[in-house]
């Protein structure tokens, strides 16, 4: 018996018309589901993970429903299929993505998933997923998966390990992550892998540089996120980064990954700070201007509206262009930290 039940992410399915409250300012370009665990209690329908800053979490008090601070209400497969396959074209998804929670039934209700948007809808489809071994990785590209994204989210493994891995009791190793990270390179191909790093677990800047250039020469895709304190985590009184660091992190993420600069152009401080680029002035206007650099990183087509930011702000990954006013704040931000 196939899967019956899904979550989808409250502004996806307002574009599909399943949610009927208000509209969102910054519509998803990305339809976001979410595997649903049917379980006779909420332990059992809760991530075998756990993850410190995870609502999903198995040890987390916080709501079912939320992933992030974004929430994620249940709906019936078929009705969401449905409403996928006569999306009028004015609302048409980029793209699929499948977050996929771990726990026994994953990979096959995963197939189950894949195969059914498959039967009626060509949009790519991309899933955040746990370390899958190589046979399972196969299957999912061979039954229509365009691209795979394995999150480390923690920045050292040190923090790995604190927060997802052994002081959690949780079942992820650092090691196991980069060689599944590996495996679906050869698998899926160059740049069409991807993971996640959470700024403000923490790490230091100069950590997540040195982090971003071994990813980047693996050919992985990187996005950022912000740390988001979710009610219920076990990381709930931590902070929100500071926004100036998340914004040099990003120009740095940028650089590294989009203009093959090195760590040599990035001058750090003895505590990890980033304290200097190599760019003149004209060179960050014309970034700030004309790049994707401050928007929401990863998959094609992805945009996260307010994921891991509140619409009133402070805006992390924006998930639009960036208005005339945003683009003055964040070239001022930046200006003492070029030539």
């Amino acid at each position: 018996m196939g899967v019956e039940k899904i979550r989808v992410s409250i502004g996806s399915a307002s574009v599909l018309g399943l949610y009927g409250g208000a509209r969102f300012k910054d519509p998803p370009t990305t339809c976001y589901l979410m595997t649903y665990s049917a379980g006779n209690d909420p332990v059992g329908r809760r991530c075998l993970g756990n993850c410190g800053f995870c609502p999903q979490a198995r040890d987390a008090e916080s709501s079912l429903e939320l992933l992030s601070r974004v929430t994620w209400p249940v709906y019936h497969l078929k009705e969401v299929f449905t409403k996928l396959k006569y999306l009028s074209p004015n609302k048409q998804f980029k793209r699929i993505c499948v977050q996929t929670l771990n726990y026994t039934q994953n990979f096959e209700d995963l197939k189950y998933i894949i195969t059914q948007i498959r039967r009626n809808n060509n949009t790519p489809i991309s899933i955040a997923i746990p370390p899958f071994t190589e046979e399972k990785l196969k299957e999912l590209k061979r039954i229509g998966v365009e691209r795979v994204g394995i999150a480390l989210d923690a920045s050292t493994q040190e923090i790995f390990d604190k927060i997802k891995g052994k002081g959690v009791d949780g079942p992820y190793r650092w090691e196991h992550h980069f060689k599944t990270l590996e495996n679906a390179l050869n698998i899926f191909s160059e740049g069409k892998v991807s993971t996640h790093l959470i700024i403000g677990l923490g790490e230091t800047s100069k950590d997540v540089a040195e982090l971003i250039m071994r990813l980047s020469n693996m050919k992985i895709t990187v996005g950022l996120f912000s740390f988001t304190p979710i009610k219920g985590t076990s990381l709930e009184k931590l902070s929100p980064p500071d926004l100036l660091r998340f914004r040099k992190i990003q120009l740095a993420l940028y650089l590294i990954a989009k203009k093959n600069r090195t760590l040599n152009e990035i001058t750090f401080n003895t505590r990890g700070d980033i304290i200097k680029f190599n760019l003149n002035k004209v060179e960050l206007l014309q970034i700030i201007q004309e790049s994707d650099a401050f928007l929401t990183t990863g998959c094609p087509g992805c945009n996260r509206p307010y994921y891991t930011s509140k619409p009133s702000g402070p805006i992390y990954n924006f998930p639009r262009k960036l208005t005339q006013e945003e683009m003055k704040i964040i070239y001022n931000s930046l200006l003492k930290y070029v030539n």
